[in-house]
């Protein structure tokens, strides 16, 4: 059965957006902070400006009647029950779809978290929790039949990323950064050399570097000076997405089932994305395999990670692809350029990107290198 790509969290976050749209429908008590959490929902991604306004929802679901002190604490699901209009003390209330949606939109937006913010740059985590099989639209829709079976998913909060997680996928999206940033002065250098009479000692140790992950022994100069071109342009692009854009990380929710072997097979990915254009908005899935140091791994930890978001940015960005010679040309199965994988290949592989902008800012050691390099 193929995968139905039309669940992308686009979809989800403009429906969301839809019922938060209809502040009216929302108790009176709520109808200020849907309205700011409505304004948050750029068409474009989450907005930083409003972003307090998750903060607030998440203590204003667990507030119950004021106190001398505050306020008494509730659950989750009673808060966005009362919010949704849809709460009783004797499970009585009316179970009506509008209703199971406004609360799936509320229940979307408790677990958005802003976890980067840097001039016009803000990186967002989607971390749904665990309990969902589906969107929350999706899920609350078809199994909430009942005020208790509705309250067993609006309460669930063992989220999918945890803080620890969070701060990781930050941790990578700012390091991914910087090595982009020095890969534009490694291209930018290796261009010069290209093109002065006498080129520097440091331009030409970088066309090195540019050579060592593109240029198989028949490229040429001039063949270089186009990948080269190439490259750059494709690497202000990503780059500009960790500058400029609104990055959403999360996983594909509906693939938690696994329903069969194409989505078992995302599933066990460590991540993937599509074309800005394709989706509307720019979202990496972080899928089961991203925290995981498997064996063949050629790099761990934090390294990998911010290795893994840079590769995907590349797909989103520039449109790259994963070169499919004798087998998927990631590192960990031989990315070096040679007859067999030659450089205008290497030069639209996903992972070459990813270990060139590791090797260009300087996180890579020798032993790595060597691996990535191999000749397969």
């Amino acid at each position: 059965m193929p995968v139905n790509w039309d669940q992308k969290f686009k979809a989800e976050y403009d429906y969301a957006k839809s019922f938060l749209g209809q502040p009216e429908s929302f108790d009176a008590g709520w109808q200020a902070l849907v309205r700011r959490l409505h304004k948050m929902m750029d068409d474009g991604g989450p907005s930083s400006g409003e972003a307090d306004a998750l903060t607030r929802l998440r203590a204003k679901v667990k507030e119950g009647d004021a106190t001398l002190l505050g306020h008494k604490t509730i659950g989750m699901d009673q808060g966005i029950l009362q919010a949704a209009k849809a709460w009783s003390k004797t499970n009585s209330a009316t179970l009506d779809d509008q209703a199971k949606m406004r609360a799936a939109a509320l229940k979307l937006l408790c677990h958005l978290y802003m976890v980067q913010r840097s001039g016009n740059r803000t990186i967002w985590v989607e971390s749904v929790p665990k309990a969902f099989r589906a969107w929350p639209t999706d899920d609350i829709f078809s199994r909430a039949n009942s005020v208790d079976a509705l309250r067993v998913l609006l309460r669930s909060d063992d989220e999918h990323f945890t803080r620890e997680d969070r701060k990781h996928l930050s941790a990578a999206s700012a390091h991914g950064l910087a090595w982009c940033q020095k890969t534009l002065m490694v291209l930018a250098s290796a261009s010069g050399a290209g093109k002065a009479k006498t080129p520097s000692k440091a331009g030409l140790h970088a066309r090195g570097v540019v050579k060592r992950w593109f240029a198989d022994p028949a490229t040429t100069e001039a063949e270089l000076d186009v990948f080269i071109d190439s490259l750059t342009i494709g690497f202000k692009k990503v780059l500009a997405k960790f500058t400029r854009g609104k990055l959403i990380l999360t996983d594909w929710v509906p693939f938690r089932s696994k329903a069969d072997a194409a989505e078992q097979s995302w599933f066990d990915a460590e991540a993937f994305t599509f074309r800005s254009e394709f989706e509307g908005l720019d979202v990496v899935y972080v899928e089961s395999n991203f925290f995981v140091n498997n064996a063949g791994n050629v790099l761990k930890g934090q390294k990998n990670w911010t290795r893994i978001i840079v590769h995907e940015l590349t797909h989103l960005a520039a449109g790259t692809i994963d070169v499919n010679i004798g087998n998927a040309r990631y590192a960990w199965y031989g990315i070096g350029p040679h007859a067999g994988f030659k450089g205008s290949d290497a030069v639209k592989n996903a992972d070459s990107w990813a270990f060139f902008a590791a090797d260009c800012g300087g996180a890579l050691t020798d032993g790595e290198r060597a691996v990535a390099l191999k000749i397969v």
